[in-house]
């Protein structure tokens, strides 16, 4: 998932969509004078599995799996943050925030989870004059790892539960839910292990409804961690990881990011893979580039696995991004990184030069 969540637990107890954007492959982020605004932004809060929306008014709001009361400095949020808000940007600066200002989800879990337990990897997306949440949380009496639903008229919340929104059968785990629009429908992208056996894991998409249920025959197979062999690098074992995934057009076609390989080492990494011309494609999407055996971004020290390309910054074991829409239309990026034991958010430009997907 977008890490060993029982790991995580333990440390832890202590707004336009995406939507099918027919982005130029040379779009540029233009600030209002016309000229470039700033491109990478990093944050000083440790913020995990961080997804982006830009809000009605203009400003852009990013979240993360929760943190506890002493974590991160606070510009008016207290305590405990299921769902930690930082606020950050406007227009075309997209920016990044070193505090939290607010909890999106303050009443945590939905009763079909463990009461009072962590939430992991909120995805959200506007759709109508909505926004749609969906996160990981533990399921109640079992600890398996299920994904959950809640609404909001404000980016910022807050999100009201709506109740458990995939839990698949025989203990397998679904997470990492990241929604998007296209055209007039919302789908959501998720961790899917149920489609996968034994260590192996796997990503599906599905179309909603308009409350954002599930509309499960049109769900996909999107891509299996068989698909690639840079998720076991350098491993000694355990689930061959891929997750964290984010939808997106360009160009007339869909794209598919997500992570794979440890979460808590320099080896996590970001693929990408082509889908083709629809959302719910009829076979696996193709990894691009040299992406079966290598990840497409990734930390390009010697303790990485060889990406294709790095990030700026460097940073180790970049991973959970999520690719969104900034108010010019430009394409932007928010991922995450790890100093050898927290992780923090930087957001970025994404471009397609004819070589392929760059960050700036």
């Amino acid at each position: 998932m977008r890490r060993s969540l029982v790991a995580l637990a333990t440390a832890l107890a202590l707004a336009a969509p995406v939507t099918a954007l027919a982005t130029p492959a040379s779009a540029a982020p233009v600030a209002p004078g016309g000229g470039i605004t700033p491109l990478a932004a990093s944050s000083t809060f440790p913020l995990a599995d961080p997804d982006t929306v830009l809000a009605k008014d203009g400003t852009y709001v990013t979240y993360g799996t929760t943190v506890g009361a002493g974590t991160g400095a606070r510009c008016g949020a207290t305590g405990k943050l299921y769902v930690p808000v930082l606020a950050h940007g406007s227009g075309s600066d997209v920016g990044m925030s070193d505090c939290a200002s607010a909890d999106a989800l303050p009443s945590g879990p939905g009763a079909w989870a463990e009461p009072g337990g962590a939430i992991w990897a909120p995805g959200v997306a506007r759709f109508g004059e909505r926004y749609f949440m969906f996160y990981t949380a533990s399921r109640k009496g079992s600890g398996q790892k299920c994904i959950g639903r809640a609404i909001s008229g404000s980016a910022r919340g807050p999100f009201v539960n709506q109740g458990e929104w995939a839990c698949p059968g025989e203990g397998r785990w679904a997470l990492d839910a990241n929604p998007f629009v296209a055209g007039s429908s919302l789908y959501v992208t998720y961790r899917d292990d149920a489609i996968a056996t034994g260590a192996e894991t796997g990503i599906s998409t599905v179309r909603t409804d308009g409350e954002g249920r599930a509309v499960w025959d049109t769900r996909r197979d999107m891509l299996k961690s068989t698909d690639i062999t840079w998720d076991t690098a350098k491993t000694s074992g355990g689930t061959h990881v891929v997750e964290n995934p984010s939808m997106w057009s360009t160009g007339g076609r869909w794209y598919l990011a997500y992570s794979g390989n440890n979460w808590d080492s320099p080896r996590y990494s970001t693929g990408i893979a082509d889908c083709g011309t629809t959302p719910l494609p009829g076979s696996h999407c193709t990894p691009i580039t040299q992406g079966v055996a290598r990840p497409y971004f990734g930390f390009t020290g010697a303790s990485g696995i060889n990406p294709i390309r790095g990030l700026p910054g460097n940073h180790q074991g970049p991973g959970g991004m999520d690719v969104f829409a900034a108010a010019n239309g430009s394409l932007r990026v928010v991922w995450h990184w790890w100093n050898g034991s927290t992780r923090f958010p930087m957001t970025g430009v994404l471009t397609k030069p004819a070589a392929g997907f760059t960050v700036s």
